[in-house]
């Protein structure tokens, strides 16, 4: 029997408050028009090679709306079948960031007008049932504020160096592996918005986030407390600290130190290979959901 050919794609829900509405923080959707097919739906579009779904779901947001988002909590997966085989479509909640929302849209050959709607207009525009659907959940989230979950994002270090006599364990340094794994979590990272970076002092931890704060421009945060030479207290009192921030942030620590760390923010316990992470959505001392870091 034939394997089922999957195809993979990646979208979202944009959204953003509605523009001069600070008393009213009335929540606006964004909706494409696609002439070749004379629909209303959400941006989406396949994966490229190479390209993890958050890295699609960005870019084709970015070039079908013309808009620039960062992703927070995940929606439902939709399936339906198409020519060749099945479509998968990972969905986010994606909000606008910088000046973008304001930028005049232009059309392209996919799409050739956007709308921002509101909630309840959007569901009479969407032409799909999946859509509508996937709009329903997200006004449940909205209805709990969890549509604005802030982001912190835990990573294992990448592979490093085997233990040696040679070279301090805090010294030990990523392998060409490890390095080329740092490199690929830099679009990635980008998607969820990550602005600080904290990093266990241990040279490999550090060499598994540099090349992201590099990329935005930011400092690389030591924090001694996610060491592998700390306590559960020590650990509990940074993941308080940055949980308390409203920047997304990613910090990357060590295998023995990660239960501690789960623990504190109140996820269960998950094993990591080395440059591997687990996406937090949380807000308000409530984690309503998690997801693997591509």
């Amino acid at each position: 029997m034939a394997t089922e050919r999957i195809i993979p794609a990646a979208g979202g829900v944009v959204w953003r408050r509605r523009p001069g509405a600070r008393p009213d923080p009335r929540i606006e959707v964004l909706v494409v028009h696609r002439p070749s097919y004379d629909d209303w739906t959400f941006p989406k579009g396949k994966t490229d090679p190479g390209e993890t779904l958050q890295q699609t779901a960005v870019r084709e947001i970015g070039e079908e709306a013309g808009v620039r988002v960062r992703l927070g909590h995940p929606l439902q997966l939709i399936t339906y079948p198409v020519s060749g085989g099945t479509k998968q479509v990972s969905y986010w909640c994606a909000r606008v960031v910088g000046a973008d929302e304001e930028t005049p849209f232009v059309p392209n050959k996919e799409v050739d007008e956007i709308r921002w709607v509101g909630v309840g207009e959007a569901r009479a525009l969407l032409t799909y049932e999946h859509d509508i659907a996937l709009l329903d959940e997200f006004r449940e989230l909205c209805e709990r504020q969890a549509h604005r979950t802030r982001t912190l994002i835990v990573l294992r270090h990448g592979k490093a160096v085997p233990r040696s006599a040679d070279v301090e364990d805090l010294e030990r340094p990523l392998t060409s592996s490890g390095a080329a794994r740092a490199k690929q979590l830099v679009p990635v990272l980008d998607a969820y918005g990550i602005r600080r970076v904290v990093s266990s002092p241990a040279v490999r931890c550090a060499q598994t986030v540099e090349p992201y704060a590099h990329s935005i421009s930011t400092f690389l945060e030591i924090d001694d407390r996610l060491s592998e030479e700390t306590t559960a207290g020590q650990v509990q009192r940074s993941i308080d600290a940055l949980r308390d921030r409203k920047k997304p942030v990613v910090l990357c620590t060590h295998r023995p130190t990660l239960p501690w760390v789960l623990e504190a923010i109140g996820v269960e316990l998950q094993q990591l290979a080395p440059g591997d992470g687990i996406v937090v959505h949380h807000r308000g001392g409530t984690v309503h959901a998690t997801e693997t870091l591509g």
